[in-house]
């Protein structure tokens, strides 16, 4: 208890020491247009969260990210079984995924207004980058599975459930939220980032934009940090639930 109360204690100190850094380098510019103040930004921040709009912007563009990461995350874990089973196709999706892990996301999100519109790009954009995260991690924690486990279960004639239950779920799951750590937060910003070219209606890239034409920099950290909050609760409360579906897997 004592060591979690240093360490609460030393990123608060950390993040203080932060902000003096932010201070005194907006002072040293001498504009707020420039950098704005820390401040100024939270002043920003507060004038943002007594409107009604902002909590339909953080609405939307939450369900929309959120509507993408997870249908995402049940195509991979179903693809990546079968392609960790059958060879052939692995071998189909190899080229898509592909694309999905190094085409740059700019290229995507244009392609998807062109052929979707921009009401939806959010969601199609987080759907693309999370589906090779969770694909390859399902297919290296079950081809790491441990022979002998799967030959012991065949001899005494194990259940294809409880098979998947004790075996391959505690061997899959390290993969799949290690890389789902990543995948969060690249989802929050490539969603953002579409929602910004799409110029998305009642969506945080729409605040992001209009903050950048008007020159309304406290307002752009502000939406920033919302950005970086939300994402970061989203990711404590999903991994958290990630955590107790899979012990009550294994308790079934």
């Amino acid at each position: 208890m004592q060591n979690k109360f240093r360490t609460i204690a030393l990123r608060i100190l950390i993040i203080a020491a932060w902000l003096v850094v932010w201070q005194v380098a907006s002072m040293m510019t001498g504009l707020e247009l420039l950098l704005a103040s820390p401040v100024s930004v939270f002043r920003a921040l507060g004038k943002l969260v007594i409107t009604k709009t902002f909590y339909i912007t953080i609405i939307n563009s939450f369900l929309k990210i959120m509507a993408g990461f997870m249908v995402a995350l049940v195509t991979s874990v179903i693809l990546g079984v079968f392609s960790a089973r059958y060879r052939i196709i692995e071998e189909i999706l190899r080229p898509p995924v592909q694309l999905m892990k190094t085409l740059p996301m700019t290229s995507f999100i244009i392609l998807l207004l062109i052929w979707f519109g921009s009401a939806n790009v959010a969601a199609y954009i987080s759907f693309i980058v999370v589906f090779p995260f969770g694909y390859v991690a399902v297919i290296t924690g079950i081809r790491q599975t441990e022979v002998a486990l799967l030959e012991m279960a065949k001899v005494f004639k194990v259940s294809t459930i409880r098979k998947l239950r004790c075996i391959y779920v505690p061997k899959i799951y390290p993969f799949l939220e290690s890389s789902l750590k990543n995948a969060m937060g690249m989802c929050w910003k490539a969603g953002v980032s579409a929602e910004v070219i799409g110029l998305v209606r009642y969506s945080i890239g729409e605040q992001l934009y209009y903050s950048k034409l008007y020159l309304m920099t406290a307002e752009l950290f502000a939406w920033s940090i919302i950005v970086v909050v939300v994402s970061m609760i989203f990711e404590m409360l999903f991994l958290r639930l990630l955590n107790i579906t899979v012990a009550l897997l294994r308790k079934v």
